[in-house]
C-alpha cells in the first residue's frame, strides 16, 4: 500500500541575502600610484607631489564637503587634510595630488591617508573600506644640514621654551613669550573669520613642517622654514608641528597642541634658538 503524501503550505518565504552597496567605498585606479612609486628615492628637504588615482566604488558623490586626511605615519604634507576640488560620480575616478617635502636626514618614511565624507567618517581602500593608501619613500644619506653662517660662527642656546593660549584676535612675541592684541608687536597672530581659525606669521615670518615627533636642530629648521601662507587651525586629532623662522632671524620649533574652536583658543608650546 503506497503512502499518501501530503503537501503542507509554506509558511514564509525565504529571501535571498543582498549586500547593500555602502555609501563612501573608494578602490584603486590604474594606476593606484600616478607619481612617487614606493620607495621612490628622494632628496632631503625636496619637494615632491604624490599622485593617487582613486575610484568611487560607493553609491555617493564626492565634492567638496569630502576631503583627503592624514591619518597615522610621517606627516610630510603642510596640512592634515585637503578637500577634494572635482565632483566624482559613483564609478568614476579621481587624481588626488598633494605637495609634500622630505625630511632632512637617512631614513624610510611613510604616510598614511584616507579619505574623510562629511559626517566625518574615515573610508578608504579594502572590501570593508578601512584600508589606507600611502606614500613611502627613501630618503639617502646625505649631509644637508647646512646652518647659516651666523649659526657656524657662535654657539647656538635655547633662550625660550614655554607654554602659551592664545584667543583669536591674539598674537604672541616669541622671543619674549609675551602675548599681545596688536598684530606689529608679534610673530604669530591668530586670526578669527567665518571659515575658523588661522594662524598667520607676521614681520616676514617664514614657516614649514616638521615630520617627526622628537625636536629638530636649528639647522634642519632652517632648512624647512620657507613658507608664508595662513595655516588653517580645523579641530582635529593631528596638527603638524612646525620649525618657525623669525623675522628677526631667530629660529622655533613650535607644536600645536590643542585647538578649541568653541572657545577660539589655541594653544600652543615652543622652543626658541638665538644666536649671541
Amino acid at each position: 500500500m503506497e503512502t499518501p503524501y501530503k503537501f503542507l503550505p509554506l509558511t514564509q518565504t525565504v529571501q535571498p541575502l543582498i549586500s547593500a552597496q555602502p555609501c563612501e567605498l573608494a578602490g584603486a585606479g590604474n594606476p593606484l600610484d600616478v607619481t612617487i612609486p614606493d620607495d621612490t628615492p628622494i632628496l632631503p628637504g625636496q619637494r615632491f607631489v604624490k599622485t593617487w588615482r582613486l575610484v568611487n566604488l560607493g553609491t555617493c558623490v564626492w565634492d567638496g564637503t569630502y576631503s583627503v586626511v592624514w591619518v597615522s605615519g610621517d606627516n610630510l604634507a603642510p596640512f592634515t587634510s585637503y578637500a577634494l576640488f572635482n565632483r566624482v560620480l559613483p564609478g568614476e575616478s579621481t587624481d588626488i595630488s598633494i605637495e609634500m617635502v622630505a625630511p632632512l636626514w637617512q631614513g624610510r618614511y611613510t604616510s598614511y591617508w584616507m579619505l574623510r565624507s562629511p559626517s566625518g567618517k574615515l573610508f578608504g581602500l579594502g572590501p570593508a573600506g578601512n584600508a589606507p593608501f600611502w606614500v613611502r619613500i627613501q630618503v639617502p644619506s646625505v649631509n644637508t644640514a647646512t646652518l647659516l653662517s651666523s649659526l657656524t660662527v657662535s654657539p647656538v642656546i635655547v633662550t625660550m621654551q614655554g607654554q602659551v593660549r592664545l584667543t583669536g584676535q591674539q598674537g604672541v612675541d616669541l622671543e619674549s613669550g609675551t602675548v599681545w592684541e596688536n598684530t606689529s608687536a608679534v610673530d604669530l597672530w591668530i586670526e578669527r573669520s567665518d571659515e575658523g581659525l588661522m594662524m598667520i606669521l607676521m614681520g616676514g615670518a617664514q614657516w614649514g613642517v616638521f615630520p617627526a615627533a622628537e625636536p629638530p636642530s636649528p639647522g634642519q629648521c632652517l632648512e624647512l622654514a620657507k613658507e608664508e601662507m595662513p595655516l588653517p587651525l580645523e579641530a582635529e586629532a593631528f596638527f603638524p608641528s612646525l620649525c618657525i623662522q623669525t623675522g628677526s632671524g631667530n629660529v622655533a620649533y613650535l607644536q600645536i597642541s590643542r585647538v578649541d574652536r568653541m572657545q577660539d583658543q589655541v594653544e600652543l608650546t615652543y622652543l626658541l634658538w638665538t644666536v649671541p
